[in-house]
């Protein structure tokens, strides 16, 4: 009888184990095949970067040339190789042996938080260092973006405030409301989709990892009747 239970509670810490790295292999592959295309038309159509401002003439308000696909390679190669580099990271917390279940949950809720992070970053950077004499005097960064970003910092603080929360269903819950909101955001800019998704796969992990967390903060501990006999 203690076998059995031995090789069901083992059985038990593989499976959310295996899901956890489904989810983020899941989640990685969303986000090359869904979101790269997305990503190129907000970074080449909206932010306008490795583009020029020209005025063909007097009477002409003037509009951007971009450079053609190839010319993004170098934006494709240097996002995917981050995403890249945060999903080895995530998937070596997933098969790590860690005495604390818990904090290893809590590790890949912090982890999802960097692509957004990322994201945020070189976004402002696409719309920051083009040169001013090449484009208008308008903010190129405020209307594609601002809307997402503030989904996106209030998805973040949701992940935060879930990690402090002891009891495990409710910081799962937290996590899936976190969740919600970064689906919130893909729909509302399609471009945030290749970090959305590689997020949405590592908090996934996440939820599947605090399978393994013991019920002990919500369940009583029941004293067995033979101790009082």
């Amino acid at each position: 009888m203690t076998v059995l239970l031995a090789g069901r509670h083992e059985q038990d810490a593989v499976n959310p184990r295996g899901s956890a790295i489904l989810s983020l292999s899941v989640g990685f592959v969303a986000s090359v095949f869904a979101g790269s295309g997305f990503l190129l038309g907000l970074v080449r159509e909206d932010l306008h970067f490795q583009c020029s401002f020209h005025h063909m003439g007097s009477d002409d308000p003037g509009s951007f040339y971009c450079a053609d696909g190839i010319g993004y390679i170098g934006v494709g190669v240097a996002t995917y190789g981050v995403y890249g580099v945060i999903l080895l990271i995530a998937l070596g917390i997933a098969m790590a042996d860690l005495k604390s279940s818990g904090i290893q949950s809590r590790l890949m809720a912090g982890i999802s938080i960097l692509p957004i992070a990322m994201f945020s970053w070189s976004t402002w950077y696409a719309t920051s260092t083009r040169p001013i004499d090449q484009a208008p005097g308008a903010n190129y960064w405020v209307q594609p973006l601002l809307p997402v970003t503030a989904v996106l910092v209030t998805a973040v603080i949701v992940i935060l405030a879930a990690g402090l929360i002891p009891r495990p269903r409710l910081r799962t819950a937290g996590f899936r409301v976190a969740m919600a909101l970064f689906i919130a955001a893909a729909l509302i800019q399609p471009g945030s989709l290749s970090a959305v998704a590689v997020t949405l796969g590592t908090l996934a992990a996440a939820v599947c990892l605090e399978w393994r967390v013991p019920d002990e903060v919500e369940t009583p501990t029941v004293t067995p009747a033979k101790k009082f006999l």
